[in-house]
């Protein structure tokens, strides 16, 4: 197809732009993408994040770039990037070209990198903490690709639509009505001195954050455990608080018409103060 045969919003693409326009991922969603904070010219947790990829990719049938090949490119636009105290980059592999739903043999992915501004969010996130609610639209899970960090968000883009927006992060059930995580992050609560998470071996994203939060709380000797659980049993919850590699974690003041201490609980403290050694959280 020639560049002239492609219009968008009315007009031919610039130079450039018409190969976009033809990957699986424009059409079809079909592909990853990973988000990591870089902190001081340091990408936090690449590798995690790298390994992550590569599991997506397993899972999809992909072939991943080589560890090495995602570092070049790294390299490569940290030097465009340099002075920049923080910035999001987003990593995003595609099945690259081809039509129809079978998957093309034979065929190159392709990958991009993008560096972006970081996000500028109200110090209440962190201090005292967000209000929170169930969102009405659930979770689909049941399939091991729904696992994997794929290109398609509709299901949490849809459910961010329908949470109003006083609620600056709303929880997700599966269909079955079990707690499964937030729209863009891993849910977390606290009962009894233990920090319970849900499993989420039937469906919703392991956050790179939230293992890393898993690993902080077994050498600090705090029980954690994973499971399925209904919602009712954040009634009774000590604290709640969400994750993910940029926010690091946003505890909760409020969920629904219930108080929660946010920023005061003992765990979502030591968590916001040892995250904020890392440079994420209000700054």
């Amino acid at each position: 197809m020639s560049e002239q045969a492609v219009l968008m919003d009315g007009h031919p693409p610039v130079k450039g732009a018409c190969p976009a326009v033809l990957d699986r991922a424009f059409h079809y969603g079909d592909g990853l993408f990973e988000t990591i904070p870089v902190i001081h010219g340091k990408p936090l947790f690449w590798d995690a994040h790298l390994q992550r990829l590569q599991s997506g990719a397993d899972i999809l049938h992909m072939t991943a770039p080589h560890p090495e090949q995602w570092q070049d490119d790294l390299q490569q636009l940290q030097k465009k990037m340099a002075g920049c105290e923080r910035y999001v980059l987003k990593l995003v592999l595609s099945r690259g070209p081809g039509w129809g739903y079978g998957i093309p043999q034979h065929r190159s992915p392709s990958r991009a990198l993008f560096a972006s501004d970081w996000p500028l969010r109200s110090v209440d996130h962190w201090q005292p903490g967000i209000h929170t609610d169930i969102c009405s639209v659930p979770l689909l899970t049941g399939a091991p690709y729904l696992q994997a960090k794929t290109l398609n968000r509709l299901n949490q883009i849809m459910a961010r639509a329908a949470l109003p927006p006083v609620y600056a992060e709303g929880i997700l059930l599966d269909q079955q009505g079990f707690l499964r995580e937030g729209i863009m992050s891993n849910l977390f609560w606290v009962s009894a001195g233990r920090v319970y998470t849900p499993s989420l071996d039937n469906g919703g994203i392991a956050g790179i954050q939230r293992q890393v939060i898993l690993n902080c709380l077994q050498e600090w000797g705090t029980p954690a455990v994973m499971g399925d659980y209904p919602a009712e049993v954040l009634d009774d919850a000590d604290e709640i608080f969400f994750s993910n590699s940029l926010i690091g974690i946003w505890p909760v003041k409020q969920f629904q018409e219930r108080s929660l201490p946010g920023d005061r609980g003992a765990i979502s403290a030591r968590i916001l103060a040892w995250q904020a050694e890392l440079g994420l959280g209000y700054c």
